[in-house]
This record gives structure tokens, C-alpha cells and sequence, in this order.
């Protein structure tokens, strides 16, 4: 049970006492939890704390159920504990010590006590034992124990913190989305985390202690690399290709370097960036670069006012501007002045998500001729699908406009050839004699004269055979 505690205006006269003879004291606070059946022996252990220097705050307990009590209530700085009490000994209490795993160093105090004994109570956990006859070996063994007792509370706070950065360490490395895996000097794979057998596909069994150049698809890069690292040198974003469990090829940045310990090479340390859909986004980028770069029709893109932002090979070739000449300025300035207000080039209908087709519109060139092109208009969307700008490919139509002129040309012709020939159908009066065309007139006109009228037929002269024959024997017959 709880037993009633000497006053403590006794120990503070000691203390008062001890600042007036030392004007520089300052007495240390020590939470004190004594273990003892006699009143008196309790009050003279808080006297003799007192004149050793503390201010002692003190419990005293008498049954093991009270020590049990008073060490839930609070934390103690020392427990002062005599060996023999009515119904348990010190070992006793010590057990209690030891089953609450306490680390609060444990003190007897006794008038008698074997040397057997107290070799056996050391041996259960007490920090030291003082004879109630040399009560002065009391206030140095506490001040030892309360180092010693403060050493091993940091050492157990350093352990927990190395524990838990081991814990924080691996919980790191097993979990990290980026792959890692440490080597040895050789280039035996030591240690994986989980990323990286994701990324290729692996069981942990199928790659720890196998050579990492088994995983490389390029051999020679596996060495240059280990070679690298065992010269004391450190990899930056180094390219090279993996080898997946399903044969397919990863595309990797690797980031390494080496641990070494007294000159010595322990292992290394390798950082893998999966690259594979960046370097194909980049290779179908550039593809689709050269497919616009390389275009007969002009690609223009511009931002959300109107601004020129990518001008390809085909628009310097049909406008006469460079890229550089372009970048920067207003679609508009391809506009003719006649046309300042060309609806589609405003962008209004793209930007507000609307369709808008094919159309056909004039352009000027730098020289400052006007040619027709048509425009295929389309929205420039970022990877969260917002428009960001206008893509158009132009094309230059002026020889089509030109043949389509030239059709309609001919076709009005033709239609005109074709009313004139209607106009000889039916029955043509023509002079049985002379071969003469009456007209409707009522004049008689030559036959070749009537059709290049009426039909528009052109005539070449010549002689057929029969008329030939005539001709020339006519001309035998002839005199002289």
C-alpha cells in the first residue's frame, strides 16, 4: 500500500542550507520510488539524497502491489529498494522490474545483506547494493546509474532510429516506382526491388545471382559499364536496352555508382528509367516531323491568337517566307487586303469545338502575288485533349483553277459548235448546177463559205485523184 511520505520541508531546509554555504547550487530534481517497510529508514535515504545534492520527489512503498501501483502511476528516476520486507524480498521486486521491463536503475539498500545474496540480486538485474552503515556510497552510486541508466536510454533511441531508417531504407527500395538493383563487383545481381522485375517480367529466383549482362541485349554495354564503375567513375543517364522474360526489348536510362570502403569495391548501385513509350513517342514524332517537313503543301500551326508557331518546308516553298521570317506573326498577314474578315481564319469555330471542312480562300505571297488555296483547318489538343492552337494544310490550287477554266472554256465551245452544227440538220436548198446554198435569206452562197458559217469547220484545198486525171488530160490535150 501507499504509506504516508516524510514532510518534505525537512529536505528543502537541507537543501536552503547547501545554496547558502554555495551560492552557485542548484540541486537536481530526482523522481525517487523507495521500496522499504520503515518510515525512519526512508526518511534518513531522502536525507541523505538531499545533502548529496537533489531535490528529491519520493514515493514510499511497502508491498509489491503498491510498487506495482506507483510504477503505473508515473516514471521514476531511480528505485531505492532495502533487501528484507514483510512478504517479499528485493529479488522479488526485482522480478517485477524485469516482467514491466523497466529500465530504471534498481538500488539496495540494507543493513544486512549476504555476499551471496547480493552477487544473486546483481545478477537479477540490481545496478548496485550500499550497506545502510555507508549510506555515503549511496548519492555517487545513484549519479552513476543515472548515467549510465541516460547512456543506455540513447543508445536504445540511436538503435530505434537506425532500425527504423533500415526499415525506412528498405521500405524505400522495395517500393520505389523507379527500378533499382545493387551488384556485385563481379556484375552478380545482389539485391531487386520490385519495380524493376515488373518492368522486365522476372521471378526474384530468375535474377538474383545471375550476371546483370545476362538481361542486357547489348553485352558489350553490361561491361562497359561494370568497367566503368569498378574505375571509381559514376553513370549519367547511360543507353542501353533490357532483355524482358517475354523476349520483348525495354528501352533504359541507367544511373549507377559504386560503394567503396577503404579503397575497396563493395558493390554497385544501378538506377534503371524505363524510356521505351518516351524514345517510341519521340522515333513517331519524329516520323510524323519528317512526314510534315517534307510535304509539297504548306502546315502552319498557330497558337490560340491567331500567332504563327510552326511553319514547315511547304510554306516557305509556296509563300517565300522562312520559318524564322514566320514564327511569331499573324496568320492573317497571308490574307489579301481584300479579304479582312475571312471567317475560318478567325478560328472562332475550331477554338469553340465546332467542325470546320475543307475551304477555299486566296493567299498573298511575299512578293506580294495573290494565288487560290485550299485550307484544311483542324484543332491543335494537348495530352488532356484541350485546343491549344490551329493546324492548316494549305495547298496552292492555281493550276487546278487554271484547268478548270480551261474546261469551262472548252466546253462552251463545244456547246456552241454543237448548237451550229444542229442548225444543218433537215433539208439544205443547194443548186444541182453550181453546188450554190440558199441561205435564209435567199442569197446563194458557195458551199465552203455556208459550212465555215454555219458549223464552224475549217477547210484545206487540194485535188482528189479522179479530178487529177481530168486535170492533166486536159492540159495534153491542149495545144502548144
Amino acid at each position: 500500500m501507499l504509506l504516508r511520505v516524510v514532510p518534505i520541508r525537512l529536505v528543502r531546509a537541507i537543501v536552503c542550507s547547501k545554496s547558502r554555504s554555495n551560492p552557485g547550487f542548484m540541486p537536481k530534481l530526482l523522481r525517487v520510488l523507495i521500496v522499504e517497510d520503515s518510515e525512519d529508514d526512508a526518511f534518513f535515504t531522502v536525507q541523505e539524497l538531499a545533502r548529496g545534492g537533489f531535490e528529491p520527489e519520493y514515493e514510499r512503498v511497502d508491498t509489491l502491489s503498491a510498487l506495482n501501483s506507483a510504477l503505473d502511476r508515473q516514471a521514476w528516476d531511480v528505485i531505492i529498494s532495502d533487501h528484507s520486507l514483510p512478504g517479499f524480498t528485493s529479488l522479488q521486486a526485482l522480478g517485477l522490474i524485469k516482467v514491466r521491463q523497466c529500465d530504471i536503475p534498481f538500488i539496495i539498500v540494507s543493513g544486512v545483506i549476504g555476499e551471496e545474496t547480493a552477487v544473486k540480486a546483481m545478477k537479477a538485474g540490481a545496478n548496485d547494493y550500499v550497506m545502510k552503515n555507508a549510506m555515503g556510497r549511496l548519492v555517487p552510486s545513484i549519479e552513476r546509474e543515472l548515467v549510465e541508466a541516460s547512456n543506455r536510454r540513447i543508445r536504445r533511441q540511436a538503435e530505434k532510429a537506425l532500425q527504423r531508417s533500415q526499415y525506412d531504407l528498405n521500405d524505400f527500395f522495395e517500393n520505389a516506382p523507379l527500378s533499382l538493383h545493387w551488384t556485385a563487383p563481379d556484375g552478380t545481381i545482389l539485391r531487386v526491388n520490385a519495380a524493376e522485375l515488373k518492368m522486365l517480367g522476372y521471378e526474384q529466383r530468375e535474377y538474383l545471382g545471375h550476371g546483370v549482362a545476362e538481361f542486357f541485349v547489348d553485352g558489350y554495354a553490361a561491361e562497359d559499364i561494370l568497367r566503368q564503375l569498378r574505375g571509381g567513375e559514376s553513370l549519367h543517364d547511360y543507353a542501353a536496352r533490357l532483355r524482358c522474360r517475354d523476349g520483348k526489348v525495354k528501352e533504359v536510362l541507367i544511373n549507377a555508382n559504386g560503394l567503396w570502403d577503404d579503397g575497396k569495391f563493395i558493390r554497385s548501385r544501378w538506377f534503371i528509367l524505363d524510356i521505351t513509350d518516351r524514345k517510341q513517342y519521340e522515333q513517331a514524332s519524329a516520323y510524323l516531323g519528317a512526314i510534315v517537313e517534307s510535304s509539297e503543301d504548306a502546315i502552319i500551326g498557330a497558337d490560340l491568337q491567331g500567332n504563327i508557331v510552326s511553319w514547315n518546308t511547304g510554306a516557305a516553298r509556296m509563300y517565300g517566307y522562312t520559318a524564322a521570317e514566320a514564327r511569331g506573326h499573324p496568320i492573317r498577314m497571308l490574307t489579301p487586303p481584300s479579304l479582312p474578315e475571312e471567317s475560318p481564319d478567325s478560328f472562332a469555330e475550331i477554338l469553340n469545338g465546332e467542325y470546320v471542312d475543307r475551304y477555299e480562300t486566296l493567299r498573298v505571297l511575299q512578293n506580294g502575288e495573290v494565288i487560290p488555296v485550299s485550307v484544311t483547318p483542324s484543332p491543335i489538343k494537348d495530352s488532356q485533349g484541350k485546343i491549344i492552337g490551329v493546324s492548316m494544310i494549305e495547298r496552292d490550287i492555281t493550276r487546278r483553277k487554271q484547268e478548270e477554266q480551261e474546261r469551262l472554256s472548252l466546253i462552251q465551245e463545244l456547246s456552241q459548235a454543237l448548237a451550229n452544227v444542229k442548225s444543218l440538220r433537215g433539208l439544205l436548198p443547194i443548186c444541182a448546177s453550181c453546188k450554190k446554198i440558199r441561205d435564209d435569206h435567199g442569197y446563194w452562197n458557195q458551199l465552203e463559205a455556208y459550212l465555215v458559217e454555219h458549223a464552224g469547220a475549217e477547210f484545206t484545198h487540194g485535188i482528189c485523184p479522179d479530178c487529177k486525171a481530168l486535170v492533166q488530160a486536159e492540159l495534153e490535150t491542149q495545144p502548144g
